[in-house]
């Protein structure tokens, strides 16, 4: 059991802490805090009226700019009496011809390949037939070797399939 004299403690202890930990008004170092003071004192709106522009900004167009720099003395005129700098052309450069071919040299391969061999599209005869539909190799018994089924060898070669 806990006796009272060391509940008491406790809580002594607790309550130092927390006054320890607690801080003034004047202690508050960020400004999130100091606005919280603020606020908590009365002195919040005071603070954000001071914050806020007296007249809030408005669109200007380019040429009440342009009147308000004429005004001070700030826009500068491309006028007739201000000549404008001529570019001189720039000279064109001449081809150049190129540092390294534009295709990698042929190796013995590729040379035998583009002097001996015929490149041509495959067309439907060069294919393999397919097995008729409804058919299928499973119907030959490997064990015993027999036919099962419809009749499908498919050891028989027909002279289409080649």
């Amino acid at each position: 059991m806990t006796s009272e004299r060391m509940i008491q403690a406790h809580l002594d202890r607790e309550r130092a802490r927390r006054e320890a930990a607690a801080c003034t008004p004047e202690d508050a170092t960020t400004p999130q805090q100091k606005l919280v003071r603020a606020a908590e004192s009365g002195r919040f709106e005071a603070i954000v009226a001071s914050a806020q522009p007296a007249e809030p900004p408005k669109m200007v167009t380019p040429e009440e700019r342009e009147a308000e720099l004429r005004r001070t003395g700030q826009w500068r005129d491309k006028g007739p009496d201000k000549p404008k700098a001529r570019r001189k052309a720039a000279p064109k450069p001449e081809p150049k011809e190129p540092e390294r071919p534009l295709a990698p040299p042929m190796t013995p391969g590729e040379q035998y390949i583009a002097e001996h061999c015929r490149w041509r599209a495959r067309g439907p005869g060069d294919y393999r037939k397919r097995v008729p539909y409804g058919r299928c190799l499973t119907e030959y018994d490997v064990l015993t070797g027999e036919i099962i089924g419809d009749g499908y060898d498919p050891q028989y070669r027909h002279e289409d399939d080649e």
